[in-house]
């Protein structure tokens, strides 16, 4: 088994219940709490692997791209729960799944990826799929 599949059927399981956990926090919890509760959990996973010895920094455009990272998951993540907060998680989760085709797209423009007619073949099926899903009309 490849290395890389374990975690990533753990990010799909884990993304996927977040839409639920979401969902049902924002009933009655603005997203600003939502936010707060988060950036505590990663305060103490950060602590957790700095005390582990796991983090290093080095001042190059490589710590640029991480804090990229940093600031595109709390804004996806705010966006998630303003969606949840107003939205049906059945329908909110499914087309946020969608975002492999931005991946697709700035792969091939920002990482010289190659745009495969699978690749292509696969995005419409990813968006073929969000509207089955969700019943878009």
């Amino acid at each position: 088994m490849a290395r890389w599949l374990l975690p990533t059927i753990g990010y799909i399981v884990a993304l996927g219940a977040l839409g639920i956990t979401g969902k049902l926090a924002v009933r009655t919890l603005p997203w600003q709490t939502l936010v707060v509760v988060t950036t505590v959990g990663y305060a103490i996973v950060s602590v957790a692997l700095a005390g582990l010895g796991s983090v290093r920094f080095q001042w190059n455009i490589d710590l640029f791209w991480a804090a990229m990272s940093a600031a595109l998951a709390i804004g996806s993540l705010i966006f998630l729960y303003l969606a949840l907060g107003t939205g049906e998680a059945s329908k909110v989760v499914p087309i946020s799944a969608a975002y492999p085709a931005v991946t697709l797209v700035l792969a091939a423009i920002f990482l010289s990826e190659a745009l495969t007619p699978a690749r292509i073949a696969g995005l419409l099926l990813v968006i073929g799929g969000v509207v089955v899903l969700t019943g878009f009309k």
